[in-house]
Protein backbone atom coordinates (compact mmCIF):
# COMPACT_ATOMS: atom_id res chain seq x y z
CA UNK A 1 0.00 0.00 0.00
CA UNK A 2 1.19 3.42 -0.39
CA UNK A 3 0.29 5.97 2.12
CA UNK A 4 -0.25 9.81 2.45
CA UNK A 5 0.87 10.98 5.75
CA UNK A 6 -0.57 14.11 8.13
CA UNK A 7 1.73 16.36 9.15
CA UNK A 8 2.19 14.60 12.39
CA UNK A 9 3.59 11.16 10.53
CA UNK A 10 -0.03 9.62 11.03
CA UNK A 11 -1.51 8.02 7.97
CA UNK A 12 -4.21 9.52 6.37
CA UNK A 13 -5.58 7.67 3.12
CA UNK A 14 -4.29 4.98 1.62
CA UNK A 15 -4.02 4.20 -2.15
CA UNK A 16 -2.88 0.74 -4.03
CA UNK A 17 -0.70 3.06 -6.57
CA UNK A 18 2.05 5.20 -5.75
CA UNK A 19 1.35 8.81 -6.82
CA UNK A 20 2.69 12.29 -6.07
CA UNK A 21 0.03 12.46 -2.77
CA UNK A 22 1.07 8.99 -2.21
CA UNK A 23 5.01 8.95 -2.20
CA UNK A 24 5.59 6.16 0.77
CA UNK A 25 4.92 2.36 0.20
CA UNK A 26 4.33 0.75 3.46
CA UNK A 27 4.19 -3.34 4.02
CA UNK A 28 0.53 -5.13 5.00
CA UNK A 29 1.91 -5.68 8.37
CA UNK A 30 3.13 -1.79 9.05
CA UNK A 31 1.64 -0.91 12.72
CA UNK A 32 0.94 2.25 11.56
CA UNK A 33 -0.91 0.58 8.55
CA UNK A 34 -3.02 -1.38 11.07
CA UNK A 35 -3.43 1.46 13.15
CA UNK A 36 -5.19 3.13 10.41
CA UNK A 37 -7.92 0.29 9.27
CA UNK A 38 -8.35 -0.43 12.33
CA UNK A 39 -9.51 3.06 12.91
CA UNK A 40 -11.19 3.72 9.46
CA UNK A 41 -12.69 0.21 8.15
CA UNK A 42 -15.62 -1.37 10.43
CA UNK A 43 -15.05 -4.47 9.10
CA UNK A 44 -11.37 -4.54 9.62
CA UNK A 45 -11.44 -3.43 13.26
CA UNK A 46 -13.98 -5.32 14.12
CA UNK A 47 -11.51 -8.90 13.25
CA UNK A 48 -9.17 -7.10 14.61
CA UNK A 49 -11.13 -6.68 18.36
CA UNK A 50 -12.69 -10.07 18.01
CA UNK A 51 -11.66 -12.40 21.07
CA UNK A 52 -12.00 -15.74 18.13
CA UNK A 53 -8.53 -17.32 17.18
CA UNK A 54 -7.56 -16.59 13.95
CA UNK A 55 -8.38 -20.16 13.39
CA UNK A 56 -12.23 -19.57 14.73
CA UNK A 57 -12.03 -16.04 12.02
CA UNK A 58 -10.98 -18.13 8.97
CA UNK A 59 -14.14 -21.09 9.89
CA UNK A 60 -16.20 -18.07 10.07
CA UNK A 61 -14.88 -16.70 6.72
CA UNK A 62 -15.37 -20.07 5.19
CA UNK A 63 -19.31 -19.87 6.01
CA UNK A 64 -19.68 -16.18 4.50
CA UNK A 65 -17.78 -17.67 1.57
CA UNK A 66 -19.68 -20.68 1.06
CA UNK A 67 -22.49 -18.76 1.17
CA UNK A 68 -21.11 -15.91 -1.26
CA UNK A 69 -20.27 -19.14 -3.53
CA UNK A 70 -23.92 -20.84 -3.31
CA UNK A 71 -25.16 -17.55 -4.17
CA UNK A 72 -22.87 -16.96 -7.35
CA UNK A 73 -23.80 -20.58 -8.80
CA UNK A 74 -27.22 -19.96 -8.02
CA UNK A 75 -27.10 -16.45 -10.00
CA UNK A 76 -24.88 -18.64 -13.36
CA UNK A 77 -27.54 -21.09 -13.25
CA UNK A 78 -30.21 -19.32 -13.77
CA UNK A 79 -28.66 -16.59 -16.26
CA UNK A 80 -27.61 -20.32 -18.16
CA UNK A 81 -24.10 -19.80 -17.83
CA UNK A 82 -23.40 -22.84 -16.33
CA UNK A 83 -25.71 -26.17 -15.82
CA UNK A 84 -26.46 -27.24 -12.57
CA UNK A 85 -26.33 -31.09 -13.70
CA UNK A 86 -22.60 -30.30 -15.12
CA UNK A 87 -21.65 -29.67 -11.36
CA UNK A 88 -19.87 -32.76 -9.91
CA UNK A 89 -22.66 -34.79 -7.85
CA UNK A 90 -21.02 -34.08 -4.63
CA UNK A 91 -21.05 -30.92 -5.37
CA UNK A 92 -24.77 -31.34 -6.39
CA UNK A 93 -25.73 -32.64 -3.48
CA UNK A 94 -24.39 -30.80 -1.09
CA UNK A 95 -25.87 -27.26 -2.90
CA UNK A 96 -29.26 -29.10 -2.58
CA UNK A 97 -29.10 -29.68 1.25
CA UNK A 98 -27.72 -26.44 1.99
CA UNK A 99 -30.54 -24.96 -0.13
CA UNK A 100 -33.11 -27.35 1.47
CA UNK A 101 -31.75 -26.74 4.67
CA UNK A 102 -31.98 -22.73 4.45
CA UNK A 103 -35.78 -23.18 2.92
CA UNK A 104 -36.94 -25.36 6.26
CA UNK A 105 -35.47 -22.66 8.15
CA UNK A 106 -37.11 -19.73 6.46
CA UNK A 107 -40.28 -21.52 6.72
CA UNK A 108 -39.93 -22.31 10.51
CA UNK A 109 -38.75 -18.67 10.88
CA UNK A 110 -41.97 -17.81 9.03
CA UNK A 111 -43.92 -20.07 11.13
CA UNK A 112 -42.57 -18.57 14.40
CA UNK A 113 -43.94 -15.04 13.55
CA UNK A 114 -47.05 -15.76 12.54
CA UNK A 115 -47.54 -17.80 15.87
CA UNK A 116 -46.20 -14.24 17.80
CA UNK A 117 -48.26 -12.53 15.51
CA UNK A 118 -51.52 -14.17 16.93
CA UNK A 119 -50.78 -13.81 20.39
CA UNK A 120 -52.85 -11.46 22.61
CA UNK A 121 -51.59 -9.53 25.59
Amino acid sequence: MYVKRASNKEIVALSTEQSADYPEFVANNDPDLLQFMQKNIPAYALAASSELSHSEQLQDSDAELARVLEDLIELLTANGIITFTKLPMAAQVKLLNRKTLRHDMQRLSLFNEEEDDSIMP
